[in-house]
């Protein structure tokens, strides 16, 4: 019987020593097979932007669990859950992430990638326009996987649509505990494209990043040391000019991730909201965004 080929990443010799303050910028490749490595924590989430309508579809998989979830929210909070799926979908033989279950298909390869969930009629086509990485806080091997400029094409409800998203693969030890905030959004008018910026501590080992990417490819990016959050609330400093990201809520979806053997058991809230990025000067960049946070132990 033929094998399949290790499509794992291999950390290179600059990988090993660069986390978020020096990322590794690649033409897209599309993802590793699923999962990545076995024994540890792997996390698949898209988040994905059109006009008055969001798409959230996150598949997260512990050592001893697995779910997948599709949520969607309009401009009035309406959330609607799509998707739920409380045990592990199939990869398929392709040498790169394809997960089939009979509620949703992702195939996610280097020529880009289509999410479909035919018990509802969702189809969304997407198109990396370029790939970041680094290294997480307390990862040595394994970098994460940063997208934050899709292209993408919906079909739903009838209806077609063109929006752009985000999307992040990362796999490794993140526990026992952790707790974040992050904020995301890529919405955002010319001559922006996206924003991300976190607040993190993966077992003990600390990680912040803030990074706003223009249309001409270039990144705006403070050092960890000078980004951190507070509550609905992202703050950088970058050549000693303050950028500070805001966001408010329009809806919102819960989903504690408990394992039987109560190993993983983490509450997630993500809350799709406004977003306002103040620039030095006084000058507001507004969008539409995910503001995720996650507490408690992990595996």
């Amino acid at each position: 019987k033929d094998s399949i080929p290790d499509t794992r990443i291999p950390p290179s010799p600059a990988m090993a020593l660069s986390g978020p303050d020096a990322p590794l910028t690649a033409d897209p490749v599309g993802l590793p097979r699923w999962p990545a490595e076995k024994g540890v924590h792997d996390h698949l989430q898209y988040h994905l932007f059109f006009e008055n309508f969001f798409v959230h579809v996150r598949v997260f998989c512990g050592t001893t669990m697995e779910n997948t979830v599709v949520w969607t929210s309009d401009e009035a909070g309406n959330v609607k859950e799509l998707v739920k799926i409380l045990q592990p979908i199939t990869q398929g033989p392709e040498d790169f992430c394809h997960l089939s279950h009979d509620e949703i298909d992702i195939s996610d390869g280097p020529a880009g990638g289509v999410i479909t969930c035919p018990k509802v009629g969702l189809e969304i086509k997407f198109q990396s326009q370029k790939d970041f990485r680094w290294l997480p806080g307390g990862q040595t091997s394994f970098p994460v996987i940063h997208r934050p400029w899709l292209k993408l094409q919906m079909t739903y409800d009838g209806k077609t649509m063109e929006g752009t998203g985000y999307s992040k693969r990362y796999w490794g030890i993140y526990g026992p505990h952790w707790g974040y905030r992050f904020i995301q959004t890529s919405n955002l008018p010319a001559p922006y494209v996206a924003c991300w910026t976190a607040d993190a501590t993966f077992g003990l080992a600390k990680y912040n990043y803030f990074k706003l990417l223009k249309q001409d490819g270039t990144v705006v990016e403070a050092k960890s040391e000078d980004t951190y959050q507070q509550d609905a609330d992202g703050y950088a400093y970058i050549d000693g000019q303050k950028y500070h990201a805001h966001v408010d809520p329009v809806g919102e979806w819960i989903h504690d991730y408990v394992s039987t053997d109560m190993i993983t058991n983490s509450r997630m809230q993500l809350r799709y909201c406004k977003f306002t990025l103040t620039l030095p000067g006084g000058e507001t960049v507004q969008g539409n965004a995910l503001n995720e946070r996650c507490f408690g132990a992990i595996a």
